[in-house]
Formats: C-alpha cells, structure tokens, sequence
C-alpha cells in the first residue's frame, strides 16, 4: 500500500483518517515506526494519545514537541522516529503570533472569546492539526510525516475544517456587524458604541457587556489582522493535501459505522482529485474453517483430552466466533466491491490483540505497508 513513501516519487506525508475510535493512533505510530525501520527520518503527530502507546514506545509521554523514539532494541538503523502531540491551543498562538502585528499580537491572546474559540470551537483540532502538518513540513527537516487526525465522529471533519473555521471567523454578518468600527481602527469607545445599540444591547444583557465587548473586539481584530492571513494558509494547506507527496489512508473496523464513513471519505477524496493510497480494516475476526476445527475436536473425543460438557463448550464458542469472522468478511468484500479491485485494502486481525511491545507496532506496520497484514485464512475469505 506504502511501499514507495519517501522515495522519490513517492508520498513523504501519510494522513490517517478515520471515525473514533478505530485504532488511527496506533496505525499511525506503526507506519511511522516502519518508515523509520526502512531509514527515513520520520515524525508522527499526534492527538491524545494513550498513555499505553508513549510506554510502548519508550518516551514516558507524548509531549508538545517534538521526542525522539528509541529504537535500540533493532540495533543499529539509519532512520529515526520521532513523536509530537498536537496542542491546538498552542498551534492557534502561533497562527496569531504569525499574522497579527506585534501591537495586537497580546491584545488578542488576552481577549477571552478568543481563549474560548481557540479551545473548544468545533473543528479548531482538525484545522489546527492540518496547520501544524504544514508546518512542519514547511521545516524540510523530514523524510516522512505520519498525521494522526483528530477523533471525531466524521472522517470528513478534517476536509473540511478549514472552510467551516473560516466560515465562522469571517461570516458576513460579523463583517457587516464591525465593518464601521473597523473603518476606525482603534479599539475605543466605539466598541461600547456598538454594544449600546438597541440590537446589541438586548443581546449585552443576557450574555453580558463585557462578553459582548470580547467579542467585538475578537472580530474587529481579526478582520483587520487576521484574516486574509489564515485564508491564504488555508489555500496553501489545502493544495499540500492535494499533492502527489501526501497519501491518505482510511482506518476503519469491520463495523457498520465506521465501514460507511470509510467509504463516504474514500469518495469524497475521490471526487476532490486527492491521492488516496487504500483503507486498513483493524480488530478482524479471523477462524480457521469448520472442516479443520472438526477434526480436532474429533481427535479431542476419541483421546479423551477434555470431559465431554467442555468439549461443547469449546465448540459453541468456536462457532460463536467463526460467525463473527464470516461477518466481517462479508463486510470486507462488500467494500472491496463497492470501491474497485484496485484499491488496496490491509486487514489486522483481532487476535493481535493490543499492541503491548515495539514488535507488535513493527509486525502491523510492515502488513499495512506492504500488504502482509493477517491475510484471510481459508473459510474466512
């Protein structure tokens, strides 16, 4: 699926999509530990990771710089692998460090609507998470980038992450609403000016006058400052993303949820000429086939290895769980249909459990990237 990132030619950003909770983190790790492993000095970047993954991969904790991976245990290698949680807070003051002028720069920082927004406005981790993947590729200091995206309950957050913060920020009502203000420049009495109007004033007094005045003054700011800047880096994000050197990759489980956001991203990418390199279907069912399994069970009977009533149990479970492995094979190949032949897709069984060691992350990275990962056992296909 991967096997060309960073050669020439190949991708050097690998973008891992998918709904919560299918695993992206520690996909995302594994790739990053197999582009390492093959000599690329490599960063993967990160979203609240679990703690679990920072002591598998022996740096304590993520933390909002970039860490150094050891990777001793594989003897001597000529790639690194390096680590990063993304802060979406911090990420956002160096956006307004970057583009305000230095008189504004603290007058911003210190605006309370603008410490909410930039905290828990929806899509401000998805954007943000995409500006810092610009970022550090802008740095050059790279041969792979490995993006883990933001949990959230659609795939497609992350696509559209910009234009929905853009659409909020510079939303015309808001323009229109500062526009005379804005034509002064300063932030004085106009400010208490605007709020005292009959309109504004209604609003000032159930969310208050000081509220009100944070965000006049938010807006005014950003128009004036602001604005043209994170649109411009926005374009400039957006045409990273379309780029032959950046591949996305769709996680999903053989669920019906995260089956369907899979495929809704696949063909939105599809439709937006991006480069998409295939989907990783993680926690699989996999058994082994009916004929196979009776005949053990078989020779457990006739040489008596276990009482009768466990050997009934044995076999409900067994068959329990070879339903659950047809089910998600069938859902396996309805995707395969439903996207093409052509597009790959890597399978991780359920039976790899959770990663607890750097060589369960080096096993599922190298099935992921060069298609060995827990191919269908015969009955299961």
């Amino acid at each position: 699926m991967l096997e060309n990132m960073g050669k020439p030619g190949g991708p050097r950003i690998v973008v891992c999509c998918g709904s919560g909770g299918v695993g992206k983190t520690t996909i995302s790790a594994a790739i990053g530990l197999h582009g390492a492993l093959s000599g690329l000095k490599t960063i993967v970047l990160t979203i609240d990771p679990a703690r679990r993954l920072a002591d598998v991969l022996g740096i304590g904790a993520f933390r909002d710089k970039a860490r150094r991976v050891p990777l001793d245990s594989f003897g001597e290698m000529p790639g690194e692998l390096h680590a990063m949680m993304l802060d979406a807070k911090r990420t956002f003051d160096h956006l307004i460090e970057r583009y305000a002028p230095k008189e504004m720069q603290q007058r911003i920082l210190a605006n309370r609507y603008y410490q909410h927004l930039s905290e828990n406005m929806g899509g401000s981790h998805e954007y943000m998470a995409m500006e810092k993947l610009y970022e550090i590729h802008a740095q050059g200091e790279w041969d792979l980038i490995v993006l883990d995206t933001p949990p959230s309950r659609r795939a497609l957050d992350f696509l559209d992450a910009p234009q929905r913060v853009l659409n909020l920020l510079g939303h015309p009502y808001f323009m229109k609403l500062l526009r005379p203000r804005s034509r002064v420049g300063k932030l004085g009495g106009r400010v208490f000016g605007l709020v005292m109007t009959p309109f504004m004033k209604a609003i000032s007094q159930v969310v208050g006058k000081q509220a009100m005045e944070d965000l006049v003054s938010f807006f005014s700011l950003f128009n004036d400052a602001l604005l043209d800047g994170f649109e411009n880096r926005a374009k400039a994000v957006e045409s990273l993303l379309s780029d032959p050197i950046t591949a996305f990759v769709a996680i999903t489980t053989p669920r019906a949820y995260p089956m369907q956001e899979a495929g809704f991203f696949y063909r939105r990418l599809k439709e937006r000429g991006m480069p998409f390199y295939g989907f990783v279907v993680n926690r699989v069912h996999q058994a082994d086939s009916p004929a196979d399994v009776g005949m053990l069970f078989r020779e457990i009977r006739s040489k008596k290895l276990l009482p009768p009533d466990s050997i009934r149990d044995l076999e409900t479970s067994y068959h329990w769980y070879y339903n659950l492995a047809q089910s998600d094979q069938k859902v396996i190949r309805q995707l395969r249909r439903t996207t093409g032949e052509k597009v790959p897709v890597s399978v991780i069984s359920m039976e790899d459990g959770e990663v607890c060691d750097m060589a369960g992350l080096r096993r599922i990275g190298r099935g992921i990237v060069q298609g060995e990962a827990a191919p269908p056992r015969e009955g299961t296909a």
